[in-house]
């Protein structure tokens, strides 16, 4: 039986799963943020100004001077890092059992090394009632979360904050599904739009959410270190009109 996916309301036994998913997912992320912050600016300003504490300060040889540079480069590594696990220990205790979805994914226990090249077009509500007995003999993991809240600002307004896929299985495929289940829900709430925010390094997560329907409704930069070091922020949104159109264009097989 071809692998397919559920997605469904979260459960309390779910938590410890959910957690690990978020976890790995913002992690896998940290590399790629590493990498753009080696281009920035203050990585030259730093590196400067090491070098410059070194040969004034500590009276190393200008030459040697040049071990500035893994310096930087190993402090930047090491903050990246710990920022990211930060935010993902931290946003993986968050979320709620009523607007929280999981993705469940069934899938033989035979083992499989090409999770992320994995054709999964098949997603329901619960699991189907045919061939119990082989459905049975599947592996069920959770590989995908996702929760919204009210909006802080917005009255009658949802936020999504909690989307998460684990990296070992395709993420377009899995995110699309989720984010229109919490369209879904709000749209049965008669909640007036749903928007969220992405970072710089997040254009997949992004593309998802444009093809989707959602559109850009704000563009700003965060400063983490004064005005030398910021994060683009895109805020985007989308209205009850864009709704069904979501669901349309991902075609969903629900039954």
């Amino acid at each position: 039986m071809k692998p397919f996916v559920v997605i469904r309301r979260m459960e309390k036994q779910d938590n410890v799963q959910c957690q690990n998913v978020v976890k790995d997912f913002i992690m896998a992320g940290a590399w790629d943020a590493f990498v753009s912050c080696l281009f920035r600016e203050i990585t030259l300003q730093l590196i400067v100004i090491v070098w410059a504490i070194m040969f004034i300060f500590f009276g190393i040889p200008l030459l040697m001077c040049c071990l500035a540079i893994p310096v930087v480069i190993g402090l930047i590594l090491f903050t990246t890092y710990g920022s990211y696990f930060n935010k993902a220990n931290e946003l993986a205790i968050r979320g709620g059992n009523n607007l929280c979805w999981v993705a469940e994914i069934y899938e033989s226990n035979v083992f499989n090394d090409s999770t992320k090249s994995l054709q999964i077009d098949q997603f329901y509500e619960d699991s189907p009632g045919a061939d119990k007995n082989e459905i049975r003999k599947m592996k069920r993991k959770i590989v995908g979360t996702i929760s919204y809240k009210n909006h802080l600002i917005v009255d009658n307004s949802a936020w999504i904050y909690r989307l998460a896929v684990c990296p070992k299985y395709p993420f377009r495929e899995i995110a699309e599904q989720l984010i229109v289940r919490v369209l879904a829900n709000a749209s049965d709430n008669q909640l007036s739009t749903v928007e969220t925010v992405t970072s710089e390094c997040d254009d997949g997560i992004r593309e998802v959410y444009l093809k989707l329907g959602f559109t850009l409704r704000l563009v700003y930069h965060k400063q983490i270190i004064g005005n030398t070091l910021k994060i683009m922020k895109c805020q985007i949104g989308i209205d009850p009109s864009m709704w069904n159109q979501s669901k349309d264009q991902i075609n969903l097989e629900l039954q």
